[in-house]
């Protein structure tokens, strides 16, 4: 897969940093959106650009930033999370719609601005960030009841836009990442021993392997950073 031109959300930490700085080193301009533009990588590749994805400006401001150009991939990585241990009694309504602003309707609209350039790509692919705590079917610990709904229903528009973006050859992967090593990564223990922590930049690397991989769904079903199907 030859570089061109990427754009990523929440690029100012975490994996969406980590992604920006790795397809910046081989050789792709990266677009990088971020609340705190200063905080995503400084490398030579990387065009800093403001960008919380519950504004439609800003949102606007991104596609102008392409312009007439070409984007060969889009990875939504910007998110919250709920909270440790966030369980029935914290559920309030402004949570509830400040995750699926952020998780949900933020990468659907944000995919739906660039689809012009995304068209214009070679590549064609969405990466959605979603994680495990949106599969319902993977659901045995309950709470977190913003973060898991936003994220099932991240699942959901991801699967819709692969159907309804497959006559452009636009292809969609959803990606459980893992675990992550991140400041909200290590406030969480997670409850199940199998699972191990990973670091993003490592979950970089594998974004880049599954992109380059033909075999990967790019039919905006859930799967792991290995490429294995997961449960809705």
């Amino acid at each position: 897969m030859s570089a061109g031109t990427m754009v990523v959300s929440g690029a100012g930490r975490g994996l969406g940093r980590a992604v920006a700085e790795h397809f910046a080193e081989q050789g792709w301009q990266v677009i990088a959106g971020a609340r705190a533009p200063d905080r995503v990588p400084g490398h030579a590749g990387v065009i800093p650009v403001k960008l919380d994805v519950r504004d439609a400006d800003a949102i606007a401001g991104v596609a102008a930033v392409v312009g007439t150009g070409s984007v060969e991939v889009l990875v939504s990585v910007a998110g919250v999370f709920d909270g440790v241990g966030a369980g029935l009694d914290d559920v309030r309504p402004e949570a509830m719609t400040r995750a699926f602003a952020v998780n949900a309707l933020g990468p659907l609209e944000l995919a739906r601005a660039l689809l012009p350039a995304l068209r214009r790509g070679r590549t064609r692919t969405i990466v959605m960030v979603s994680g495990l705590m949106g599969s319902i079917g993977l659901n045995e610990d309950g709470g977190n009841y913003a973060y898991r709904a936003s994220k099932a229903a991240l699942n959901a528009i991801s699967r819709s836009l692969a159907l309804d973006l497959a006559a452009d050859g636009i292809g969609v992967i959803c990606l459980h990442p893992g675990w992550l090593d991140t400041e909200m990564g290590r406030g969480w223990s997670d409850p199940h021993s199998d699972h191990e922590m990973v670091a993003v930049s490592e979950v970089a690397r594998d974004i880049q392997n599954l992109l380059e991989d033909p075999r990967t769904d790019r039919g905006g079903r859930l799967i792991d950073r290995r490429g294995a199907v997961l449960p809705w």
